[in-house]
């Protein structure tokens, strides 16, 4: 114990996390919670890092729970007491403070929503998809579900409604197929928002996902676009757009005039969604799209095979609904698609994405080790966020992510871009950047 205490007290590193971890312990009397450190100082990142043997710098907020304190400090010190004498030893002070009055009536007000639940609407959802998540929403009331806990104890029936909406929603998510967000939540609720990530049933649905698929619960619009994909659903929170060059779509059979306008000057354009859900059919140069992640990489590719036919598509805006309606189109007549994107993990996670939607007509492009090592001239050491664990289910992408965590860098695709370019030559035909006859 007295090895402890030195250790901590002689570190200014640990003073703001003890006291918060002294709150949170006399809140709730028992190891429970966690502490959050805004803007943690260059001695607390360094006091922190050091105790957990993990990497805590350059970051704005730093969360430490109190049970992995507690389980780092067992595993540091032979003989460790639990955190609760370590505090009353560090402050010398008793922590017997009770359960406050106004703290048991938090915890009655959740237990309240989590037994209607269990009494009223789980045995409507038996057996079912849905049942699993409200069986989560019980177990994790206190933590995860505790603002629709306290909701419900004002207004029972929209958090009741709002329930009912996400249980129909998990039990007729699409199966094989991938279809628009939109759409999807008008046919299960009649509001073609309310199921977004900004919707009024978007947090608690993206919370029944997270439980579904296993993912983490997502905080940002970028973040919930993966899990949706994942339900084969394609968000529209997102900019439904795509950059295109040398695409040529028509409508019935009748070629696109815009299309065909931009295909014959050999530039560049935009496709929104609402162009590419006239289209019903499509043909690409030599049967392959290439897309790339990257938008600058996109742009010199388009200036160095000017005259070369090949189709070319840039999925910087991201795995929107509009770039899944254009491969769709191109995949119809059998084209493969070639992706290659920066080697870092949203690159890699959307490689993957494309990879699960496409898988029979998807190749990785120019992510091999080697291709990696070449990549190293513009890397950047992985971020916190990065470093989080991944399932990918593309081989290629997975091994190329696993070298990245050994090395701790990511690196950008712009130093392949030339390589990219003879890759793109060499699948059309030729060097000489001489159109060849089309088939239109």
């Amino acid at each position: 114990m007295e090895e402890i205490l030195r250790y901590l007290s002689n570190d200014t590193g640990f003073a703001r996390l003890m006291e918060g971890m002294w709150d949170s312990y006399a809140r709730h009397g028992r190891c429970f919670g966690a502490v959050r450190l805004v803007k943690p100082d260059a001695e607390e990142e360094r006091a922190i890092s050091e105790f957990f043997k993990r990497d805590y710098y350059d970051q704005a907020l730093i969360r430490i729970s109190l049970a992995e304190f507690e389980r780092q400090m067992q595993k540091t010190f032979n003989d460790a007491p639990s955190l609760g004498n370590v505090l009353e030893g560090y402050f010398a002070r008793s922590l017997t403070t009770p359960v406050s009055e106004s703290n048991k009536d938090r915890i009655r007000i959740r237990d309240s929503f989590a037994m209607y639940i269990k009494s009223e609407i789980l045995p409507r959802y038996e057996n079912t998809e849905a049942s699993h998540w409200l069986r989560e929403m019980i177990a994790h009331m206190r933590r995860t579900y505790k603002q629709w806990a306290e909701r419900f104890i004002l207004d029972p029936d929209p958090v009741v409604a709002q329930v009912t909406v996400v249980c129909e929603a998990l039990n007729t998510l699409p199966q094989d197929e991938y279809i628009l967000l939109a759409d999807f939540s008008t046919r299960v609720c009649g509001d073609a928002q309310a199921l977004d990530f900004y919707g009024s049933h978007g947090p608690l649905f993206l919370r029944a996902l997270a439980r579904r698929f296993n993912m983490g619960i997502p905080n940002a619009l970028e973040d919930s676009i993966h899990l949706y994909w994942q339900a084969g659903l394609l968000s529209n929170g997102v900019l439904n757009q795509v950059t295109v060059s040398r695409f040529l779509a028509y409508s019935g059979d009748t070629v696109d005039a815009a299309c065909a306008y931009y295909d014959n000057l050999g530039e560049a354009h935009v496709l929104t969604l609402e162009n590419i859900s006239r289209f019903t059919r499509a043909k690409v140069y030599g049967n392959k799209v290439f897309v790339v992640e990257n938008a600058n990489v996109f742009a010199l590719l388009c200036e160095q095979l000017r005259g070369v036919p090949c189709t070319l598509v840039c999925a910087a805006a991201g795995m929107n609904a509009a770039l899944d309606k254009l491969l769709s189109l191109c995949t119809q007549n059998g084209a493969l698609i070639l992706y290659s994107g920066n080697m870092d993990m949203k690159g890699l996670l959307w490689g993957d994405m494309l990879y699960m939607r496409f898988h029979k007509n998807f190749v990785p492009w120019r992510y091999t080790h080697n291709d990696y090592e070449l990549a190293l001239a513009s890397s950047e050491a992985m971020l916190p966020d990065e470093k989080k664990e991944s399932a990918l289910h593309n081989e290629t992408f997975a091994s190329l992510l696993s070298l990245i965590r050994k090395k701790g860098k990511i690196a950008g695709q712009l130093p392949l871009v030339n390589l990219l370019a003879n890759d793109i030559r060499a699948y059309s035909g030729g060097t000489h950047g001489k159109q060849s006859k089309r088939r239109h």
